[in-house]
């Protein structure tokens, strides 16, 4: 393909209607077999079994950084973004008041996600990534909030509510690492642009264009200990803890979906799910 016919990245750097790959051309037979070896072994017992069952042991969101939550929303449409802002935002800011005593809570952003609909292009899929969605410079992107708000909190904490919605809650689940195994040595900063624009929201900090906001990627470490929750229902929640300005320094709570050949099943409806994002304020 000639210079003058290829059309990527377009003006806002996206690769397609969702974004791309784009890296150093000598990493990609590195990349390439990095995911030989993850196709080979993703249904390994045995690799499988470092990812932990949740519903087995106790968790805060003080320590390992999520907990889980029984809630029964009355959205009846996720997809729904007039319902998702005016109905399942009040929800959520009430949960996370009740959860952490906060004096101000705001949710700002959502995100639907369908497997079925991401493989025709139509949604964003699974995101198959260990990250964090903020790093300790997310105070400078919610410097309009401070200032809307006419704040001056003395502890600014975000965390992430998540929630699946599908029939049989086992396709693509979401895995967390203990916040108390990472450390800062495997963290990678990492700017993501267009931050917020796929996201039609009412309450967003994002402009029609989106905005770049830092996030965290992380290496490896033998030290992680990473954990589940198996088939969760539509009226389960996990709370994880993606920013606390009282941490110094702050050690997030890494997420990714992933594949799990243990739960599995033939014919499993695929996964659905939304998130949405909780700032807090503390007097």
């Amino acid at each position: 393909m000639s210079k003058e016919n290829y059309d990527f990245p377009d003006k806002d750097g996206r690769y397609g209607d969702f974004g791309g790959k784009y890296v150093s051309e000598t990493l990609i037979s590195a990349l390439d077999q990095l995911e030989e070896t993850y196709e080979k072994i993703k249904k390994d017992k045995a690799f499988l079994k470092e990812v932990k069952n949740a519903r087995e042991e106790e968790h805060s969101l003080s320590e390992s950084g999520f907990i889980l939550l029984d809630h029964k929303s009355s959205v009846e449409n996720f997809y729904s973004d007039k319902e998702v802002t005016k109905v399942y935002y009040d929800e959520m800011a009430n949960l996370v008041k009740k959860q952490t005593g906060a004096s101000q809570v705001f949710i700002v952003s959502h995100i639907t996600r369908n497997e079925a609909e991401a493989a025709e292009g139509k949604r964003l899929g699974a995101h198959r990534l260990v990250h964090n969605d903020f790093t300790p410079n997310f105070k400078q992107t919610i410097q309009p909030l401070l200032d809307e708000s006419n704040s001056n909190p003395s502890r600014i904490t975000v965390f992430n509510l998540w929630r699946r919605f599908d029939k049989d809650g086992v396709d693509a689940p979401f895995a967390l690492c203990d916040s108390r195994t990472v450390s800062e040595k495997e963290l990678i900063p990492t700017d993501l642009f267009n931050y917020g624009k796929q996201e039609e929201n009412t309450e967003t900090l994002a402009d029609e264009n989106g905005f770049t906001v830092e996030i965290y990627q992380s290496m490896n470490s033998d030290d992680h200990q990473w954990y589940f929750y198996p088939k969760m229902n539509r009226e389960e929640v996990v709370m994880f803890k993606t920013y606390d300005s009282n941490e110094k320094p702050f050690m997030p709570t890494l997420h990714s979906a992933f594949d799990d050949a243990v739960h599995a099943r033939e014919g499993a409806t695929p996964r659905e799910s939304i998130e949405v994002r909780a700032i807090c304020f503390y007097d």
